[in-house]
């Protein structure tokens, strides 16, 4: 993707995401259901800290992290940030891709259910290290589609087009392979996510098709260790000779963290 046409299509998210106002009922919803999610990957930041919520939406980590040290949030979108229920919050209109914060300034940065919408999700993570002091923790909370036949619903459109999900699954496993082989990280990114132009469901405005294995290498590249990694749910399925292959596939190092939603834990 070109510059020109992923800042297209950065103004285009952000259109969306101050326009539809179904779209904020919908993370609503989504938060009462993540909430032991959300709050377990509160439960790594450390007490007394200057903490970064990156890409906070309306805010509703602020009750897990604000117990423990001070909160700060920073999103985008000025229809999320109206929607923070909790007063006196210290709330930032900010892009996640180019944070207005000092270097080093906070002991932790989370994020939560939002990289898979950044439309340069390579320049969010170095972001949130860049913010984040030595020795300080990043946090990234949300769903991966690691298995190279997993997509997420931005893509739910596509699926009835002869043929598509066999491309769509050979261009990921050419592409995961030359990232576990040869380090060609691919950060594979949609052009055209189907809520820019159908009815809205959940994550039909991801961006980014999240490969675990990818962020926690790209991670590593800067100098970050992955302290903590662990997925809910292993999708595994109920037929037995599905569930055998995915156990397989999870043996391998590209799958280590598939699953539905995965919590990975960094320190600097």
């Amino acid at each position: 993707m070109t510059d020109a046409a992923a800042t297209q299509l950065k103004q285009r998210l952000v259109a969306f995401w101050n326009t539809q106002e179904h779209y904020w009922d919908g993370i609503s919803d989504e938060v009462a259901a993540n909430s032991p999610n959300r709050g377990r990957a509160a439960s790594f930041i450390p007490e007394d800290s200057r903490i970064l919520d990156v890409a906070c939406g309306s805010a509703a980590n602020a009750q897990w992290l604000k117990p423990r040290g001070a909160y700060f949030g920073s999103d985008i979108s000025q229809s999320g940030l109206r929607r923070a229920q909790q007063p006196e919050l210290r709330l930032a209109c900010g892009d996640a891709e180019a944070l207005p914060f000092a270097d080093a300034s906070f002991d932790a940065a989370i994020s939560t259910f939002a990289l898979e919408h950044a439309v340069r999700p390579v320049q969010m993570l170095q972001e949130m290290c860049r913010v984040v002091r030595p020795g300080g923790r990043v946090v990234l909370l949300g769903p991966s589609w690691d298995l190279p036949f997993w997509y997420p619903n931005a893509l739910q459109s596509k699926v009835a087009k002869p043929g598509w999900r066999r491309s769509y699954t050979w261009k990921r496993v050419l592409g995961q392979l030359g990232g576990w082989l040869f380090g060609r990280l691919p950060f594979l990114i949609i052009e055209e996510p189907d809520a820019l132009s159908l009815p809205f469901v959940y994550d039909a405005d991801a961006v980014y098709v999240v490969w675990s294995y990818e962020v926690i290498r790209q991670m590593r590249r800067w100098g970050l260790r992955l302290v903590h990694g662990e997925v809910d749910d292993r999708m595994l399925g109920f037929s037995a000779p599905v569930r055998l292959l995915k156990r397989l596939l999870y043996l391998l190092p590209p799958y280590r963290f598939a699953g539905s939603t995965v919590l990975l834990v960094f320190e600097r």
